[in-house]
């Protein structure tokens, strides 16, 4: 059994040292991408790619909420499959880089190894994942949490006025679509089986490409509509949704209980500052 770890990151990053540290193993590899706009601290490709087992996919423009972030994942499911070729990765795990496993190694590799596609699918559409997502035209490109900036002005202002003039996606290019994170863990099979439908289905990537946060239906349609359908099991990383706020939580000690009793192998989010829980998480649960 071999694991290829893909990693999307933008900051905190001595977390994210730790966090291919921790999961660093003779089974495993990592394919990182780094969000082009963010700052690296000097050493740190240098540090990481010393392991020997660290693959990094070319920077692109991450976007909240746009097309880049899936493609960003996209690319690094194709370095892997490529590394397959020579590594024999049985599967790749999708995780952000504010994740962190909260089992051990060797429980991770024995619950990969019984099988199955760990993905959160949910059918149909949901108040957190709504239709207009995928309904209307929403564009890539510019930081949607910047209210102030020129360019969100514009592309919000169009995106508004196209609405009003009901300028919408009659067609959808699945026969049923799913949603959820798309934190997960897929075999290879089930990978190579998602590249080669981009490839052949040009108006799928298309149609997501102006859809909102598209990560979290893209892959999970393609999935849950294929032949791995039946392998679907629960998304292998835990995320607090119980907190008022819009946006997860950073965890801390007082979800140690629930790390503990959750039958998850990863959590998130946590930061550069997650010390305590992390070295917590490393000697009671790890």
């Amino acid at each position: 059994m071999r694991v290829a770890y893909l990693i999307t990151a933008y900051g905190d990053f001595d977390h994210l040292e730790r966090l291919v540290g921790a999961l660093d193993d003779p089974r495993a590899g990592f394919f990182i991408h780094i969000d082009a706009r963010s700052r690296v601290p000097e050493g740190l490709f240098e540090r990481l790619a010393e392991r020997g087992n660290v693959v990094f996919a070319p920077r692109r423009k991450v976007w909240w909420g746009g097309w880049s972030h899936t493609a960003a994942i996209l690319s690094l499911m194709e370095l892997a499959a490529d590394g397959d070729d020579r590594c024999g990765y049985d599967y790749c795990v999708i995780l952000s880089g504010a994740d962190y496993p909260i089992r051990s190694n060797e429980t991770i590799f024995e619950t990969l190894a019984a099988g199955g596609e760990y993905i959160n699918a949910n059918p149909g559409f949901r108040s957190g994942k709504p239709e207009s997502r995928v309904k209307y035209y929403w564009f890539d490109g510019f930081d949607r949490r910047r209210l102030r900036s020129p360019r969100t002005i514009l592309f919000r202002a169009l995106e508004i006025v196209l609405r009003a003039l009901g300028v919408r996606k009659r067609r959808y290019p699945f026969p049923k679509i799913y949603s959820g994170v798309v934190w997960s863990a897929l075999s290879m099979p089930c990978v190579r089986y998602i590249l080669d439908n981009v490839r052949a289905n040009p108006r799928y990537t298309a149609f997501f490409r102006t859809s909102q946060v598209p990560e979290e239906m893209f892959f999970q349609t393609i999935v849950a509509n294929s032949p791995f359908a039946s392998r679907i099991r629960q998304t292998p990383t835990y995320i607090d949704w119980d907190h008022p706020s819009a946006s997860p939580p950073v965890l801390t000690e007082k979800h140690l209980p629930i790390l503990a009793a959750k039958p998850r192998l990863f959590a998130r989010k946590f930061n550069d500052h997650s010390t305590a829980v992390l070295d917590r998480i490393d000697r009671e649960l790890r």
